[in-house]
Formats: C-alpha cells, sequence, structure tokens
C-alpha cells in the first residue's frame, strides 16, 4: 500500500531485494496480475522453497539468484517500486544501508518510483532506523515512516510529495484493490515523518552490526532493571 502514498496508481514493476519465499511477490501478484515482479534472493534454495511450497510462480514472476547491490549495479532495468528486505534478523547488511546504495537505487526507478525499506529492530530501540532515514534523506526528497510492529517499522522513500492524505485518498478510491482498502487507510493513520536524528552511512563507514548489538544489549540491560 505505501507506493500509493506517493503515486496515483500502483507500480507496475516491482524490484524485492531479499525475496526469501516470495511472500511480498506473491501478494503483489495476485492483487496486481499485469505487474512485473522481479525477485532477487542471494540463496536458491529459498526461492526453490517458494517455488515447491508457497505457490511462487507466475508468468510476469521473475526470480534471479544473486546479491541484491551488485545485481542493480549489473542491471539496466528500471522499476516503479523497490523493495528492500534483505535480512537475517536483527542485522542488515551494512553496504545496504549507505548512501551509496541508496543512490544506486534511485538511479534504479522510474520518474514517480519509490523505495520502500524494511526496518527491523529490538523493540523500543530506534537507532537503526534513525539512521537508515538519515541516509535516506541524501538521495530521496520525501521519506516518511510507518511503524508497522513493535519490532518492525516500514521507511518510505520518494523524489516527489508523499503522504498519508493521500495514501488515504486512494484508499477509498476505485483503482484499490477493495480487500486492501480497509489496510491502506489503517496504513495512512499510523504514517509520519521519520525520526530525526540518526547518521548518514557511507560505503566507508556504516557500523550496523556494532550499533544493532549495541541496541540489543541496551534493551537487554533495561530488562534487568
Amino acid at each position: 500500500m505505501l507506493p500509493w502514498a506517493a503515486r496515483a496508481s500502483a507500480p507496475r514493476s516491482l524490484a524485492v531485494l531479499g525475496n526469501a519465499g516470495g511472500t511480498v511477490a506473491r501478494a503483489y501478484g495476485h492483487f496486481y496480475p499485469e505487474a512485473r515482479v522481479d525477485g532477487v534472493e542471494i540463496d536458491g534454495q529459498l526461492s526453490a522453497a517458494g517455488r515447491r511450497w508457497f505457490g511462487l510462480g507466475g508468468p510476469n514472476l521473475h526470480l534471479h539468484t544473486a546479491d541484491a547491490r551488485p545485481f542493480l549495479r549489473a542491471s539496466d532495468r528500471k522499476w516503479d517500486a523497490i523493495l528492500v528486505d534483505a535480512y537475517r534478523q536483527p542485522y542488515i547488511p551494512f553496504y545496504m544501508t549507505t548512501s551509496e546504495f541508496f543512490q544506486s537505487v534511485a538511479e534504479h526507478l522510474n520518474p514517480g518510483g519509490v523505495v520502500m525499506v524494511n526496518v527491523g529492530h529490538p523493540e523500543g530501540s530506534a537507532a537503526l532506523e534513525a539512521s537508515l532515514a538519515a541516509t535516506m534523506k541524501t538521495r530521496f526528497k520525501t521519506v516518511l515512516r510507518d511503524p508497522s510492529e513493535r519490532v518492525n517499522t516500514i521507511l518510505l522513500g520518494a523524489n516527489g510529495p508523499a503522504s498519508a492524505g493521500q495514501l488515504a485518498t486512494a484508499a477509498g478510491s476505485a483503482a484499490m484493490p477493495p480487500p486492501l482498502r480497509p489496510i491502506a487507510l489503517e496504513t495512512s493513520r499510523r504514517l509520519q515523518s521519520p525520526i530525526p536524528g540518526g547518521d548518514v552511512y557511507t560505503d566507508d563507514l556504516a557500523p550496523v552490526e556494532w550499533l544493532i548489538d549495541g541496541s540489543i544489549l541496551k534493551v537487554a540491560a533495561e530488562g534487568q532493571r
């Protein structure tokens, strides 16, 4: 639903960086069967499991066994939306958190395109999210956050206007599939400005593991009080 906050129509092409078993790709193909979906997954066995056990497939689904950032570097394709979901919870590869990475993402978006980043974090810790938002701001004019779960936030980046109001309007439009309308409306009520602060990460300095380890230790220490 989040792309509707920055677009007047659903994306006709989607790249999922960190496709795993294909939950997002499969759901998107269900509601938008004409859309092209490129699922990029470094572990081919996960893609095979998705095909065998979870119904992953379809004529407009294209699976790629590759690391996400090299895949972008080698591709000349552009998409309406890119989802970054490459986690081994709660860690994310450092080279997918940097300003240079988000520049590559921006270069692979069509005009009006959006990026969504799934940010996993320990409950009560916003350090990683704040740094990712600050880094995304170096490449995208608009960044919003959807605190969808206590341990997950989705960040939205766009190089045009985006707002909760636009998503709420889309939720009531005929273009939105009926089953998604209440979910889109609920999402619009959560959508807000990003958390301020946070360091900008670059390829030269992106201490993601240190930051996440520190967040885990802090939460654990507070739980012992």
